[in-house]
């Protein structure tokens, strides 16, 4: 039996009809991928699963007794929590379990109802050895040191942490419940190559199910053995591993290519017909008839209709001179208190670099210092004279309430509505999806509203960090030709070996 099934689910999301009668089953111990374009519907799809939505048509159901967690990135935590309570939260029931068994042995010691105590007491004991309570530090160790949570931020609370961090300390508290199923929706966005890897054998590891939303190939290759794509409102199922997704996914499109196109062809020549013959009074009967089941015909789409083209273009304002950017002996942190060693380097006329290192090492802290964000320890850096940069932040600072088109008004309130409508539809963001308040859109949708923004702005110099983060793999190839033909500078912050490996120069690791 299914742990999940979804028969004929219908959704509309803002007058966007995101499904056609799309059904599914996820079964005990499948490791699921669910992949598509952006603004397919994937996170509404898994929140339909979770009741969060109900479908307009159509029903989900779920086997009796079933678990869940889920993960994303809108999650609210409980800011004055500090983060090892918060973790050690999942084992409440069996620390109370603890509690009760302890007051048990303390009123046996002073009770004539000894054995009765004890017996209870002893039945607690058991219980708390078969849910291997007493290796629970040893599983949270673990799940800490294998996502790289920083030990220095164990007893603070969840209020201070960074965006990173929050959510990787609530991806450790999903992992620790080990519930029948998780949902995972973009769970390496904040993780750097070394953490991907781990979770990715973690999960390969894992006894149970679950079903993962990502972009990230390289880790979707390595945790899938079902890969349930969303494309054109439907939803189809390949039993496999990604690479026969991919092989078969390919077949598949020629195959519609070749019906879609018989399909015009028939049209083509019932139309013909039609139009001969409506007109005779000895065939108008036959015409008609043609005309009512032409009618009914469901007509496919046009092959790649559902993905929206993806244009990324940076533009150039001049050329400044050799050396664009200088770093002499520079260390940065906070509180005076260096994150590394001095850093030098420099960086020439037109060079492309990747800064590479785990998360928290300082990578985003490097980016803020030379933007002048925040002030050097000490050693400096020199920027040529004349250098105008634009930089993508990973972390999004943006009023969710505002439409695309609204944000971009706001900041190029001289640019016309058909400037900025243009700007917005060649990233993706089209019609309807420019108007609608970004809390309502995806997180590709708002990533690419995001460098809508840097398409408007002339620069010699280009500063990204994480920029692949939400984004579907047309528009990272979209976003990878564009820095490929930038002829300015550029600093790119990535934990995607797939994206920079032949873009850049050279690496920094730090």
């Amino acid at each position: 039996m299914a742990l999940i099934e979804g028969k004929d689910i219908e959704f509309n999301y803002q007058d966007k009809e995101l499904y056609q009668k799309v059904s599914f089953k996820i079964n005990p111990g499948e490791h699921v991928v669910l992949i598509g374009a952006n603004g397919t519907g994937k996170t509404t799809l898994l929140k339909l699963i979770m009741g969060e939505l109900s479908p307009d048509k159509g029903s989900i159901s779920w086997e009796k007794g079933v678990t869940y967690s889920y993960l994303n990135q809108n999650l609210e935590v409980p800011e004055k929590t500090k983060v090892l309570d918060y973790l050690y939260g999942v084992y409440a029931p069996l620390y109370e379990k603890e509690k009760r068994m302890e007051e048990y042995y303390q009123e046996a010691a002073t009770s004539d109802q000894y054995e009765l105590l004890l017996n209870k007491a002893e039945r607690l004991q058991e219980e708390l050895n078969d849910a291997n309570f007493y290796a629970l530090q040893e599983e949270v160790g673990k799940l800490v040191d294998g996502l790289q949570i920083p030990k220095d931020i164990l007893e603070k609370e969840m209020s201070i942490l960074s965006g990173g961090q929050k959510e990787k300390v609530m991806l450790a508290r999903m992992l620790l419940e080990k519930k029948d199923v998780l949902l995972l929706d973009e769970p390496t966005n904040f993780l750097d190559a070394t953490q991907v890897d781990w979770l990715a054998n973690y999960l390969i590891a894992y006894p149970k199910c679950f079903i993962v939303i990502s972009h990230d190939q390289t880790f979707l290759k390595k945790i899938a053995d079902v890969v349930l794509l969303l494309e054109n409102q439907k939803l189809t199922r390949y039993k496999g591993d990604y690479d026969h997704y991919v092989l078969q996914h390919e077949l598949d499109q020629e195959q519609y290519a070749k019906n879609y196109a018989a399909q015009q062809r028939y049209i083509k020549k019932e139309e013909t017909f039609i139009a001969k013959h409506i007109v005779r009074a000895t065939s108008a009967r036959a015409a008609k008839s043609h005309r009512a089941r032409l009618a009914h015909l469901q007509r496919m789409e046009p092959p790649g209709k559902g993905e929206p083209n993806v244009y990324f273009n940076f533009p150039f304002t001049h050329d400044v001179g050799e050396k664009p950017l200088i770093v002499e002996e520079l260390q940065f942190g906070y509180n005076n208190v260096p994150l590394l060693d001095p850093v030098s380097f420099l960086l020439k006329k037109g060079e492309k670099i990747a800064i590479l290192g785990r998360n928290g090492v300082g990578k985003t802290t490097f980016l803020r210092t030379i933007l002048g964000e925040i002030p050097p320890i000490s050693g400096a850096f020199y920027w040529l004279e004349g250098i105008h940069y634009s930089s993508y932040e990973q972390e999004e600072h943006l009023d969710l309430n505002l439409s695309p088109f609204e944000y971009l008004k706001s900041q190029f309130p001289d640019k016309t509505n058909t400037e900025l409508r243009t700007a917005l539809g060649s990233v993706g963001v089209r019609k309807e999806l420019a108007l609608r308040p970004m809390k309502e859109l995806s997180g590709g949708e708002r990533t690419k509203t995001r460098f809508a923004l840097m398409t408007m702005q002339k620069s010699n110099f280009l500063i990204f960090d994480e920029p692949t983060n939400h984004l579907d793999q047309k528009a990272k190839d979209s976003l990878y030709e564009a820095i490929g033909r930038y002829p300015g500078s550029v600093i790119i912050v990535s934990h995607e070996r797939d994206f920079y490996d032949g873009l850049v120069d050279y690496e920094l690791y730090f």
